[in-house]
């Protein structure tokens, strides 16, 4: 993680420290460059309907969280002593722990946590804020997303009665809801499950969230995990085996490696002598995980020549890294490093930082606002500062 967040960094720095020099030669009005985002944990393959999500790995902070030293050993609830009595939890207190979504967008994710609370309210608990709830689940150290045990932890922690959290992911065109509640007094953990579709979504996250979460001032028996009306898991008879849902996992969760762009981009010299270059082109890029990409780029480039415009084909190779602009949000920084060669000409070094827009599932918008090129000539070196714009498609 810490050398994927330096090389983000280093990438940054060095589009940031080459723009500034070519400004400096020609002195134009300077071009903002977006400020680097957080680094994302990685999205896990999405699961389907048949079979509840995989397990994650340990040690990541919930949303909006802060990173977690993980040298620090995990909070426990303390065992009550004559002399330190166990806090009694509120009767009438729920956490809501975020969300967890696999393959689809984090905005859903807010609706299902923002409906969870809604629902926990109307039946007459006081729902902790988000802010809390990050807080408790930092002071707990907790794990995210969390297991029915770590759930319990930061319930217990959070002094409240009840835990909540949800996973989502999407399966044969509808989105799946799976919600697990933890109870303080010992009984449960309790589940939910259903499918909706977008319009349908907060009224089955509601129906899902009442299944579940037993009413405030209900004791459960330590050790129940079926009872009436609190969302009992499904019977080991209605689920299906591993070996039958192989087959639907691999049909529904198969990711999309590769991607096509078209591109048209624009150069601006910056040497005294001003000169403009245009380039359109086709990219058609790798997915070596769903942030860091490496492609092969060919374009047809109108150049200024010495003797009016010429035509030419450039060809380089790229590599590419992709971070949020927030944790919760869709839009990425595409940050590039692209290596090629101008036939005739020379090497070609282009740097890049923009934004892409996620148009769809499959299709991106995406710009590159700041993208500083060296241009190596046989008789000297040129910089141009570049803005380009493309539509890439995945497949």
């Amino acid at each position: 993680m810490f050398e994927a967040r330096k090389f983000r960094l280093g990438v940054l720095a060095l589009v940031l420290s080459v723009s500034a020099s070519a400004v400096a030669q020609n002195a134009p009005s300077p071009v903002p460059s977006p400020a680097p985002a957080p680094t994302p944990a990685p999205e896990p393959t999405p699961p389907t309907i048949e079979a509840p999500p995989p397990a994650q790995p340990t040690g990541v902070p919930p949303t909006d969280a802060s990173p977690v030293d993980s040298s620090a050993p995990a909070a426990a609830p303390v065992a009550p002593t004559a002399e330190t009595p166990a806090p009694v939890p509120a009767t009438d207190r729920c956490i809501i722990i975020d969300a967890a979504v696999y393959g689809v967008s984090p905005i859903v994710g807010e609706h299902v946590s923002t409906e969870m609370r809604t629902t926990a309210t109307s039946l007459g608990y006081r729902t902790l804020t988000r802010d809390e709830t990050v807080a408790t689940a930092q002071s707990s150290h907790m794990p995210y997303p969390p297991t029915p045990a770590d759930l319990w932890r930061t319930t217990w922690a959070a002094h409240a009665a009840r835990g909540a959290f949800a996973r989502v992911w999407a399966s044969q065109g509808r989105y799946i809801i799976e919600i697990t509640v933890a109870s303080a007094d010992g009984g449960g953990p309790f589940f939910a499950r259903g499918a909706s579709g977008a319009q349908d979504l907060h009224a089955v996250v509601h129906a899902l969230t009442l299944q579940a979460l037993p009413p405030p001032g209900v004791t459960v028996p330590t050790g129940t995990t079926n009872a009436i009306g609190f969302g009992a898991p499904e019977p080991e008879s209605e689920r299906p085996s591993p070996v039958a849902a192989r087959p639907a996992r691999q049909r529904t969760g198969r990711a999309m490696r590769w991607v096509l762009s078209m591109q048209t981009e624009s150069a601006f010299g910056t040497s005294s002598d001003f000169y403009y270059n245009h380039l359109f082109g086709l990219r058609l890029d790798y997915r070596i995980t769903p942030d860091i990409r490496i492609g092969a780029y060919l374009a047809y480039a109108n150049l200024r020549g010495s003797d009016g415009r010429v035509g030419n084909m450039l060809m380089y190779v790229q590599l590419e890294d992709r971070v949020r602009v927030t944790p919760t949000s869709p839009l990425r920084v595409p940050l590039r490093v692209a290596v090629g060669y101008l036939p005739y000409n020379g090497p070609v070094i282009r740097l890049a930082a923009g934004l892409a827009v996620p148009l769809s599932r499959r299709v991106d918008l995406v710009f590159d606002i700041l993208a500083p090129t060296i241009w190596m000539i046989p008789d000297r070196t040129l910089v141009s500062l570049d803005v380009s714009a493309e539509v890439s498609v995945k497949f």
